[in-house]
This record gives structure tokens, sequence and C-alpha cells, in this order.
């Protein structure tokens, strides 16, 4: 609440002339990110689908991560001169555009060709946007505080809303996580992997990645103070869930493994089924 104060001043004194010095020095906060990140894919010889350089230049993690790099020193040596307003302003903005780009350029690394995948996109830069929003407008204190009078029972245990929705962030970003160190090490192992070996090294990967997630929702969970109890009442859930209409999901998740661990078939094989044919990928 105190930076949003001070935002706010810093804006009404801000002087025509100072607004003008301002703009000038984030539109080259801009060119020195761009400049950066083209010198860097180039160097690299990127295929313009990694995570950091994405499908263009400004697509990727780095060219806002950079930008926001440089508008964070520019505003560190400017604090001096003059009341440092749009920089100010500029820096939350850029925060959340990384946030975005982040989340986008692993769920698309994650989950290539899933149209879930797409409107969960939309559904991210939607909740980060209106998140910044709510903070510039300065309506996201009061928010929480109504949120943590809203509360309930779960297990024997007292939660409020605002826990669950802690929660539920925390648990975004460590599956973010593991989802990008899963799709890291699945890149790893399958790397120049041929024959009998890619199947052993493809159950590996998603043996790792379900791991991952679930230690990582665990970790997020209990790190906001969730209670034990709403984690095994929720585990019971979800467990009622997979035996009433879930079968045939687990069931399908479970043969995945069974197929790749009896090497029945394996990845690259050319499947022929009646008039359908095609490489197992």
């Amino acid at each position: 609440m105190q930076n949003l104060k001070s935002l706010q001043q810093a804006l009404t004194e801000l002087t025509p002339q100072g607004a003008m010095v301002e703009v000038a020095v984030l539109a080259g906060s801009l060119a020195i990110a761009y400049g950066l990140v083209w010198l860097l894919n180039r160097g690299a010889q990127s295929s313009g689908r990694s995570i950091w350089f994405g499908a263009r230049l400004y697509d990727g993690v780095l060219f806002p991560l950079a930008a926001l790099l440089a508008g964070v020193v520019a505003r560190w040596g400017l604090k001096d001169v003059l009341p440092v307003g749009l920089l100010r302003l500029a820096v939350p903005i850029l925060t959340s555009l990384v946030v975005i780009r982040l989340s986008v350029q692993v769920l698309r690394t994650a989950f290539p060709s899933s149209l879930l995948v797409r409107r969960l996109e939309r559904t991210v830069s939607w909740m980060v946007w209106g998140g910044l929003v709510l903070w510039l407008t300065g309506a996201l204190p009061f928010l929480m505080e109504e949120m943590e009078d809203v509360q309930w029972r779960i297990g024997g245990a007292t939660v409020s809303l605002l826990m669950m929705l802690q929660g539920a962030i925390s648990a975004g970003a460590v599956l973010l996580l593991v989802l990008w160190m899963s799709a890291t090490i699945e890149a790893q192992l399958l790397k120049g992997a041929v024959g009998t070996s890619i199947s052993a090294r493809k159950m590996a990967a998603n043996a790792t990645r379900a791991m991952l997630l679930v230690i990582g929702v665990l970790i997020a969970l209990t790190a906001v103070g969730m209670p034990l109890g709403a984690l095994s009442v929720l585990g019971g859930a979800i467990g009622v869930g997979i035996g009433l209409g879930l079968q045939k999901l687990a069931a399908n998740y479970v043969s995945g493994f069974v197929i790749l661990a009896e090497r029945s078939l394996r990845i690259g094989d050319l499947v022929r089924v009646d008039s359908f044919e095609g490489h197992i990928t």
C-alpha cells in the first residue's frame, strides 16, 4: 500500500520535461533489451521455439525480463535526479508481462498440441492483468481482507478463501517450475535416444514428471499453511472421482507405462489399423 501511494505521488509530481526524459529512457531500455535478445538468439543459433526466445524475439521470456532489468537500473539511476513516475509504473507492468510470457511458454513446451492450454493461456493473462489493475487502483488490500473473512471448516481445520487462493497461486507457480524442469529433463533423456532405449527413456521421463508434479503440489499447499487434514479430504475426493468417473483416464495413463515397459510398441514404429496408419510419437 505504501508503494502504491508513493507511485501516485510521483505521478502527480511529474513534469512534462521529466515525462519526456522517462519516455526516452524507457524506449531506450526496450531497444537495449531487444538488441540483447537478438544478439543472444543469433549467437545461440536458436530454432525460435525455446522458452527464452519464443517463436519471435519478443514472444519469449528473455525480452520482457531484460526490459525489466533495464527499467529497474534506469529507475535507480534517475531516482535522485527527478521524481520517477513512469518508470515506476513500467516496472510492475513488465513484471506482469514476464509472469505471463513464462507461464505461456512453459505450458506450450510441456503441452505443445493441447487446445486446453490455449484457453488456459488467456485465463492466466486475464488473472495477471486483473491483479495488476487491482493493485494500481488500491483495491487489492481491501479485497484480500474481505476474502480473509470468508472461512469454513474442512477436515476439522479452518480454511479461508484467501488461503485457498494463495494456495492455488503457489501451486500454479510450483507446477510451472515442475513442468519446466520435467520438460528439460525429458529433452535431455530423449536426446540421441534410438532403438529400444527410447521407450525406456520416455517412461523414465513420464515417471519423473508425475513424481515432480505430486511433490510440487504438496510443497505448494503446505507452504501457504494448508492443513494436512484438508489435503486428506481433497485426496479422498480425488479418489472418489477416479473411482466413479475417471477410471478410463487413469487406466489409460497406467497402460501407457505398461506398453512402454513391455516394449510391445515403441516410439517410431509404424502402426496400421484397417485403413489408418501412422508413426507412434
